[in-house]
């Protein structure tokens, strides 16, 4: 029961942070608002992705995922396409983690 308590909490907290958000701007929002929010998402996205890959384990590393990283942001500058990105990626990614266990080996 003080789980369901705790979920119901959270739902109603953000509910209200963003109702309280679009109330205050009303229909129209400000040009200059609209435009440097358009920013917000490709920062969060990059700040939870760059620290993992780039620093793995606490310093800078350019590893696998560092490459994988550089190939998938190339495959989405040249297709545009969120499918194609994620399938090259993942195609990628275990296609180098197949050439560093096999280098590992020899």
């Amino acid at each position: 029961m003080q789980t369901l308590l705790i979920f119901l909490g959270m739902a109603l907290v953000t509910f209200f942070t963003r109702y309280a958000m679009i109330a205050a701007l009303g229909r129209e929002m400000n040009p200059l608002l609209r435009r440097w929010l358009r920013y917000v998402p490709p920062a969060v996205l990059a700040a939870l992705i760059v620290p993992p890959v780039l620093a793995p384990q606490g310093h800078l590393e350019a590893g696998l995922p560092f490459w994988t990283l550089v190939a998938g942001a190339i495959i989405a500058w040249r297709t545009r396409s969120v499918l194609w990105t994620i399938a090259g990626g993942m195609a990628l990614f275990w296609i180098f983690r197949a050439i560093e266990f096999w280098a590992g080996r020899v």
